[in-house]
């Protein structure tokens, strides 16, 4: 790995950090959904994965450590693959990356409820009351995945993605 993408990957793992912990009044409105998932429609899945496990246990030793961080690890990772799989074959336009995004962060409440009920829960709380209590959380994920990429990340995509450098100061 060269040094112009470790920087930009320790770049962007220090942005999701610090948003996430900043954000975290707000529920489910993230800013590293949308890089991570950015960079797996890019094609860079790996960088992906990297920033999503990175961010998640760094900021699990300020927001608090348990079982749900791995599943928000293993969630995010199965978004970046679906995502990247699907890019590989359909137009990249503003449009189509924002209603993934957005599906992604619907799609994120879903899955982490199914894996609190299958593994956790084994059956002892209902799937379909514990996911109805998860819907207002799932439409704000969603709804913040799309206004983040149209507000912010559509305009730091070349960056987030490395084809374009920020210059330097000296």
């Amino acid at each position: 790995m060269d040094t112009r993408k470790l920087t930009r990957l320790a770049s962007l793992i220090a942005i999701c950090v610090l948003s996430r912990i900043n954000f975290q009044l707000i529920p489910n409105v993230q800013i590293l959904s949308d890089i991570i998932l950015i960079l797996a429609i890019d094609g860079k899945l790996d960088e992906a994965i990297i920033v999503n496990a990175i961010t998640m246990t760094v900021t699990s030793f300020y927001l608090g450590f348990g079982y749900w961080v791995i599943f928000q690890i293993v969630d995010f990772a199965i978004l970046s693959l679906i995502n990247f799989i699907i890019f590989k074959k359909i137009n990249k336009t503003d449009l189509t990356k924002a209603l993934a995004l957005g599906g992604s962060g619907f799609i994120y409440g879903l899955l982490i409820t199914l894996m609190q009920v299958l593994i956790i829960d084994a059956g002892k709380i209902s799937f379909i009351a514990l996911y109805v209590g998860s819907i207002p959380f799932d439409i704000n994920h969603m709804l913040g995945n799309i206004a983040i990429y149209f507000i912010l990340i559509k305009r730091l995509e070349e960056y987030i993605t490395g084809k374009k450098h920020f210059r330097s100061l000296t």
